[in-house]
């Protein structure tokens, strides 16, 4: 690393620009290399210092992973495809006994970079215009339509030949999710409030080593970034069309199993990206279980993978008691087990688990598990009960058997 010996500030090195993967990451470090400052680059572009300083700090990671770091280039050592996971230091103890000390990154500063660098996203996602409501002499504040998105797994790739069921890609998933929300937004009936509802699963890997958070490899079609942004449109689109037909649009992203961290950063980047539009509201939430209250209705929302059903029942009213008490009607949206399923607890919470427009993967459908490839709209009544539950369903495609003798 080169130094500015007026300020005492570090400037990067050229060599990270090798590093850099999006344009805009380049663009700040090269404004760094030739203006000198964090500050000046900030000036500049017009965003945050600590914008840039994260910026920088994310490329170090990147280069860190390959092998290069500001006191040594290990690139050499670092095959094509592989990367840096940690370090072996051989030393020698008090006594001389040789030693070698391995290292390890740990989990929660790589979620923490992670989160930094959706953090710095915000400083060039243009927040959308405020959408032009239609004008509608009445708004119907008594009921209010849910769209259930299931385990969605953008980024998941299936070859339909290996898994006996539907090809599938990032492009695929976007396309059937819309025109999904297409159908239902058209046949629902207009109202003051429209719930956009993502149960868990939406991103088929957590991180860009594409694996699940606890880092169960899966068969993935492209880079992380590029279906990160794909899973952002998908959402983009369906929260438009909703305000096409309500006034108000209420948005759930849950965590699943395969996405807990992924989540999280899609809640962040449409929170911004809609701070200009007040009939958008993503809910804020960083925990498992999420709480609506609508009229008589208690709604909780959870993935479903680590909380059986009877105990979901006993969980509401433990942490919504005064929800618990002035409502009525109670359910659980919940996905993860890829078909829909209707149970009834003791307690007369209906715990709902919704159905999945993805087909399985290689290793789900070598276990012998489908999906029925749904998605659901439920009209909920303010005063408790459901005016209408309409689905959305792939057509099955016709199979054909190996041989016909």
């Amino acid at each position: 690393m080169a130094f500015n010996n007026r300020n005492n500030r570090k400037i990067p090195d050229k060599a990270l620009l090798e590093f850099c993967t999006t344009d805009h990451q380049r663009n700040i470090l090269s404004l760094w290399i030739e203006l000198g400052t964090s500050r000046a680059v900030a000036n500049k572009l017009d965003i945050s210092e600590t914008s840039v300083r994260r910026t920088k700090s994310t490329i170090l990671g990147v280069a860190a992973r390959k092998g290069y770091t500001e006191t040594f280039d290990a690139t050499r050592f670092v095959d094509e495809g592989q990367v840096v996971v940690g370090k072996s230091t051989f030393t020698k103890d008090d006594e001389g006994n040789p030693v070698w000390i391995k290292t390890k990154a740990e989990v929660e500063d790589q979620r923490k970079a992670f989160f930094d660098f959706i953090e710095g996203l915000q400083d060039h996602i243009n927040p959308i215009k405020p959408k032009k409501k239609e004008n509608r002499k009445k708004h119907n504040t008594d009921i209010m339509p849910a769209i259930f998105i299931g385990d969605a797994h953008i980024g998941m790739r299936a070859d339909g030949a290996e898994t006996r069921d539907r090809s599938f890609d990032s492009s695929i998933a976007k396309e059937e999710i819309c025109v999904a929300v297409d159908d239902l937004v058209s046949v629902a009936p207009e109202a003051d409030t429209g719930l956009l509802v993502n149960v868990g699963d939406f991103v088929h890997a957590n991180n860009s080593n594409a694996t699940t958070a606890k880092g169960t490899p899966l068969d993935v079609d492209t880079r992380y970034e590029k279906f990160m942004r794909v899973a952002a449109q998908t959402l983009v689109y369906c929260i438009d069309r909703m305000l096409d037909k309500f006034s108000n649009v209420k948005v759930v992203i849950a965590k699943g199993n395969h996405d807990p961290d992924a989540a999280i950063a899609l809640q962040m980047i449409m929170e911004f990206y809609y701070s200009k539009e007040p009939r958008v509201h993503i809910l804020r939430t960083k925990s498992f279980f999420h709480y609506l209250q609508y009229g008589k209705w208690l709604i909780g929302v959870h993935h479903g993978d680590k909380v059986k059903a009877q105990k979901l029942s006993s969980i509401m009213p433990r942490d919504m008691p005064d929800a618990w008490a002035e409502t009525t009607h109670r359910m659980w949206a919940v996905g993860h087990f890829h078909h829909a399923h209707e149970l009834e607890c003791d307690n007369s919470v209906i715990v709902r688990k919704f159905g999945t427009l993805a087909p399985p993967d290689s290793w789900h459908s070598g276990q012998g598990y489908a999906s029925a490839h749904v998605m659901e709209m439920i009209v909920f009544k303010r005063e408790g009960g459901k005016m209408l539950s309409y689905n959305y369903e792939i057509p099955r495609e016709s199979k054909t058997v190996d041989v016909k003798i």
